[in-house]
Parts: structure tokens; sequence; C-alpha cells
């Protein structure tokens, strides 16, 4: 990833155990003149709205399953996601203001 660009980089991350693994701090540490990180507040969707996405994905086709191989999981969630790249109107819904503040950004830019 640092190869692609020769811009300092912004990581905005969440709680995840890999993201505050000693590797990773190694890692930004070793790169901390062009890395800068923030840390999102635990469980905080409305920084990140695709979480709305991912949970309506969990609720529709995983919660509550049982899975007897890895690939069984992942066909499910791949039929979530297909459901949603038919329906752009119900993931336009799930985004709310979010999807409207950033088209009016990029409309602005």
């Amino acid at each position: 990833m640092l190869a692609a660009s020769a811009q300092p980089l912004i990581v905005i991350q969440d709680g995840a155990r890999y993201h505050t693994a000693a590797a990773t701090q190694t890692f930004v540490a070793q790169h901390a003149a062009r890395l800068s990180v923030y840390q999102l507040p635990c469980y905080s969707p409305d920084y990140n709205p695709i979480e709305h996405l991912w949970r309506n994905v969990k609720r529709a086709k995983t919660h509550n399953r049982y899975f007897p191989t890895f690939e069984a999981l992942t066909q499910a969630v791949e039929q979530g996601l297909s459901y949603f790249q038919q329906h752009a109107t119900e993931v336009k819904q799930l985004m709310g203001t979010y999807l409207d503040q950033a088209l009016g950004l990029a409309q602005a830019a």
C-alpha cells in the first residue's frame, strides 16, 4: 500500500484486534513519518456507514445459522451482498444522511 503513493497517508481504524496487534503497531511506528493513524471510538457505525450494510447482511444471511464449511459461510455472505448489489435503493436507505453528505461533498469538489 505504501508503495502506491509517496504522499502522507491517513489511516482511520476501528478497534479490531489486528489493528492494535504488536505487528501492526511496529509497522505504524516504522512508517510514522508517512502514516497518521486515528482510532474510531468503540462501536461507531455513524463514522463508518458501511457497517449498516454489514449488519443487514449478517442479520439476513448469517445470524444464528450453522455453516458446516467455510465455503458455505462465504456463499451466504456473497448472496447477501449480491442482493444489495441488485437493490441499490436499499443501500442508499441504509446509508441515510451519510450518503447525502458524501454526495454533496463530491458535487462541491
